[in-house]
């Protein structure tokens, strides 16, 4: 795998993202080293980077490149964003870091970063139609989504610093205050006439303000999850919460509001207003979040090259076929688990009913059933659901990533208790569970011996009984693929309620 270095230096915090790639196939990140440098502080009334912010960010860059070069790390992309873009001092700040950490910064405009951002949102939220909004601490980028592409993207000075700074000086913070705040992100949006969202999109948001809101809101509501990426934060909520925030001096925050970290404490508030404002504008009752974004985004330029646009067109088959590769996957087995448990699932649609988006779930459970194994055979099937529940499925929503890792979590033994997740579950996800985990026990067993020794199956279902004729390559070889499968029937007898008779031909 090739090995790559994204530093992104913006106005509150700096970033170092490492990541490992096989071009055009597959991608993990490593490690991150985040620090908040403030960056910005003392912008909104000086347009000129201060020198006590200047030495923490090159304390924290000559970090960033020791870390790189300890890990045998040459390959370097550094991008600066709004305070360095907008400081009158940006480019001496710039020799100066040149000089004395050999980083060659480049510094991204406002559409730029828009863009790259929105290429992070595309490859792992699958977002077709929207918006997309990244909050930091010196600006926010707007970018607008269509039929997958970016289509347009623009800066505007509303980062939760430069706000803070500007509008927030008392604490608790005044009502005089709060207005102006509010009417000034209310006039900024204002003139986005076209931040309108239409039936069937979606508003995403990405950037530190608003995984600071995930664990804020997860926190509070108890949310089954620990998944940042793909969660859903609620206007209703966020407004809540600003009115929690309102009533709590800086020092009580972080002791009062759960999930909320210190060093976010003073800018939290003004975040928070960002996102309701932009949500009121557009008309959404909601943002998804995505937990990728402008360093993502650079990292699929290179994973991706020489494609331009670097998009991925199949986002869900990639993030499958993804973390299967990451966790070495037997190829030759799970294909062969594919096949059978699709033939099953097709031959008996008259009996489950079943469509489209259940043979998908099946096929991918059929891809990552194994992937427990990089930790232990035993209990792999624990590992596998672990390993989905805690990664998650770019993609897949939290409830689709829960219903497969419930597949794999059960595809050797037990019946399915998914009362854990109930509240992200649907009216006949249980039942769907029960089904579908019940196809893919018996096609992993079928293919027991691993040796892919059963060429085809046909199921024949009449009233209380499905039949179930087992093709072999010679008639000795699929005995204990036979004895398995009809051995681990339970579930399937139980889930379809019928008996099942399995035979070779």
């Amino acid at each position: 795998m090739d090995r790559i270095g994204i530093i992104d230096l913006g106005s509150n915090s700096a970033r170092l993202m490492i990541a490992q790639y096989t071009p055009g196939l597959a991608f993990k990140v490593t490690d991150e080293v985040s620090r908040r440098v403030r960056l910005s502080e003392g912008m909104a009334t000086e347009n000129v980077l201060h020198p006590a912010a200047i030495d923490r960010a090159l304390d924290t860059l000559q970090v960033f490149q020791a870390f790189c070069h300890a890990q045998g790390i040459t390959r370097i992309v550094p991008v600066a964003t709004a305070a360095v873009r907008d400081a009158a001092n940006g480019e001496e700040f710039l020799a100066r870091v040149r000089a004395e950490t050999g980083l060659e910064f480049r510094v991204l405009t406002g559409e730029e970063e828009a863009y790259w951002g929105t290429v992070g949102v595309v490859n792992s939220l699958g977002l077709r139609d929207g918006f997309v909004i990244d909050i930091g601490g010196g600006s926010v980028e707007i970018s607008q989504v269509q039929r997958g592409d970016f289509k347009r993207g623009i800066t505007t000075p509303l980062g939760a610093v430069r706000l803070t700074e500007t509008y927030v000086h008392s604490d608790p913070v005044k009502s005089s205050e709060v207005k102006r705040l509010i009417d000034h992100i209310a006039a900024a949006f204002e003139a986005l006439t076209w931040m309108t969202l239409e039936s069937g999109e979606q508003f995403a948001g990405i950037g530190g303000t608003i995984r600071a809101l995930v664990r804020i809101d997860r926190g509070m509501s108890g949310y089954p999850l620990g998944l940042v990426h793909g969660y859903e934060l609620k206007l209703s909520r966020l407004d809540r919460l600003i009115d929690r925030l309102l009533s709590l001096p800086v020092h009580e925050r972080a002791r009062k509001v759960p999930g909320l970290m210190a060093d976010r404490t003073d800018i939290i508030l003004a975040g928070t207003m960002v996102v309701a404002g932009a949500l009121r504008r557009a008309g959404a009752d909601r943002l998804v979040v995505c937990g990728q974004g402008l360093r993502e985004g650079l990292l699929y330029r290179e994973l991706l090259k020489p494609a331009d646009p670097p998009l991925i067109r199949n986002l869900r088959e990639f993030s499958i076929l993804n973390i299967a590769r990451l966790y070495g996957y037997e190829q030759a087995h799970t294909k062969h688990v594919a096949a059978l448990v699709l033939s099953l699932f097709d031959q008996l649609a008259p009996v489950h009913g079943y469509g489209a988006l259940e043979r998908e779930y099946l096929w991918a459970a059929a891809q990552l059933h194994d992937i427990g194994t990089v930790i232990d055979y035993y209990d792999h099937h624990k590992h596998s659901a672990y390993i989905i529940l805690n990664a998650g499925l770019p993609g897949y929503s939290h409830r689709e990533t829960v219903l497969i890792a419930q597949l794999c979590l059960y595809h050797r033994k037990g019946k399915p208790n998914p009362e854990p997740y109930s509240r992200l579950l649907k009216d006949g996800d249980v039942k769907r569970i029960n089904r579908l985990a019940a196809l893919l026990r018996l096609a992993e067993y079928l293919d027991r011996s691993r040796a892919q020794t059963v060429t085809d199956l046909h199921v024949t279902a009449t009233g209380k009984q499905v039949r179930l004729r087992v093709n072999a390559r010679t008639s000795a070889e699929a005995r204990v693929e036979v004895w398995e499968a009809q051995r681990n029937a339970e579930l399937f007898e139980e889930a379809f309620g019928c008996k099942l008779e399995i035979e070779q031909a």
